[in-house]
């Protein structure tokens, strides 16, 4: 029984001194590996990733040149660095400890795109050399900042519609207000054109409508391209109010009158043989009285102008009450001359007539070469005797002992006939002697 207990004691005084010494030996063995780490392997490469990128203007002549960073996302971008250092010194390093700027050089004085060095230190002064970095360098764009006030502003309603019979005055949308302020980079504002503001609304109006708040807005340069605004700031406020005119349309046929047209003139057979390059037009107008139109007439036509190379073009004037939603602006007006001849006849007959009582008259001019047209089987059988060439004297008050006087030409018995060109006579006036 005493050898069993001494036995014990012995067992449990080597266990006890076995701990002991195991517990040294790797307290020795790890003081003996920083020992021998540290003066034999004194440096040591250590990567650090996602380091902040940082970067300022201060001091710079960028920031004298009033110069802004205008590249966006800036404070996303990390950076990755092996270095090697002093075992000691960056061995428990973190991002945290370093700083990756963007060093932005003093020859910077003007707007443009930049790449910049990126360099990677201990804001406490710890040295150590870099290995290895990702990215080295980085793009930045600088620019001044200014504020521009006049950028004319349009809108877009392309889900919007007229009720039938009507139309969106498109010419007349207002939107307010009417410009736009914006801040941004200067080279940006100089590429903007105009400003749409876009409504998203369907809608089909009836009347005249206006829609509010519209927030939407597209910059565009003067080709119409899309402008990039992430750089800008835009005074929008509560947005714009947009009103959309709603006008009565209608479409009309083209006319034109016929002036100084003798009496029994058959003035529907020469209209019928006009023809119009145009044979109707579209206008609207807010007034619905526009619905009361029957014809658009372009102008008139004095019946003597027209012979058988007659064309004329006559500008389309709606005399600002209405729009001209057919974009025409000329109609040209020519005569179709099929089955229509022409004849010219001398005249010796010219009667001076309504002539004041107090003068006796008498024509000087003895004969006149008038042309006359119509149709063929009209013309062909035409004499003297048919044309009644006179010198009206109505209204007339005369100065001279001897003037000039045109005369009107009629085929009376002939209604689809007329006189083309303007003829005068030459007449002696001779005062009567007081009874």
């Amino acid at each position: 029984m005493n050898v069993f207990r001494s036995l014990k004691r012995k067992i449990s005084w080597l266990i006890r001194n076995e701990f002991r010494s195991l517990v040294y030996s790797a307290v020795i063995a790890i003081f003996a590996w920083f020992l021998i780490s540290v003066t034999i392997y004194p440096t040591t490469p250590k990567t650090i990733r996602d380091i902040p990128l940082t970067i300022s203007l201060a001091d710079t002549a960028a920031e004298e040149n009033g110069l802004s960073i205008i590249t966006e996302d800036l404070d996303q971008v990390k950076v990755d660095v092996t270095i090697t250092g002093s075992r000691s010194q960056i061995g428990s390093f973190t991002a945290e400890n370093l700083v990756a700027e963007a060093v932005i050089p003093q020859s910077i004085t003007e707007a443009g795109e930049y790449t910049l060095s990126i360099l990677v230190t201990n804001p406490e002064g710890v040295t150590f050399t870099v290995d290895s970095q990702s990215p080295k360098t980085i793009d930045v764009t600088f620019d001044r900042i200014q504020t521009v006030h006049d950028i004319p502003v349009q809108a877009s309603l392309p889900n919007v519609t007229a009720a039938e019979n009507l139309t969106l005055d498109t010419q007349g949308i207002e939107c307010t207000p009417k410009k736009l302020s914006i801040t941004g980079p200067a080279t940006t504002l100089e590429l903007i054109d105009h400003a749409v503001v876009n409504v998203p609304d369907t809608m089909e109006l009836s009347s005249t409508y206006t829609f509010t708040n519209c927030t939407n807005v597209v910059l565009y340069d003067k080709d119409g391209a899309e402008i990039d605004q992430s750089a800008l700031q835009l005074a929008i406020g509560n947005g714009f109010n947009v009103k959309v005119p709603v006008f009565t349309k209608v479409t009309l046929p083209l006319d034109v009158s016929l002036t100084y047209v003798p009496t029994g003139f058959d003035t529907e057979f020469l209209r019928n043989r006009l023809k119009f390059s145009m044979d109707e037009i579209t206008l609207a107008a807010q007034n619905s009285n526009i619905k009361d139109l029957t014809s658009w007439n372009l102008g008139s036509i004095v019946l003597s102008t027209v012979d058988l190379h007659y064309q004329k073009t006559f500008e389309i004037d709606t005399r600002g009450q209405f729009n001209n939603l057919s974009g025409i602006t000329t109609v040209q007006v020519a005569l179709d001359t099929e089955g229509l001849a022409s004849k010219t006849i001398r005249v010796t007959d010219i009667p001076v007539v309504n002539a004041p009582s107090s003068y006796k008259y008498s024509v000087v001019t003895r004969s006149l070469s008038i042309t006359v047209i119509g149709p063929e089987e009209d013309i062909k059988d035409l004499t003297e005797k048919d044309l009644l060439v006179t010198a009206d004297l109505t209204g007339y008050s005369v100065k001279d002992a001897s003037f000039e006087h045109e005369v009107t030409v009629t085929v009376p018995d002939y209604s689809k006939v007329w006189a083309s060109g303007s003829y005068t006579v030459w007449i002696d006036a001779e005062r009567n002697n007081e009874e």
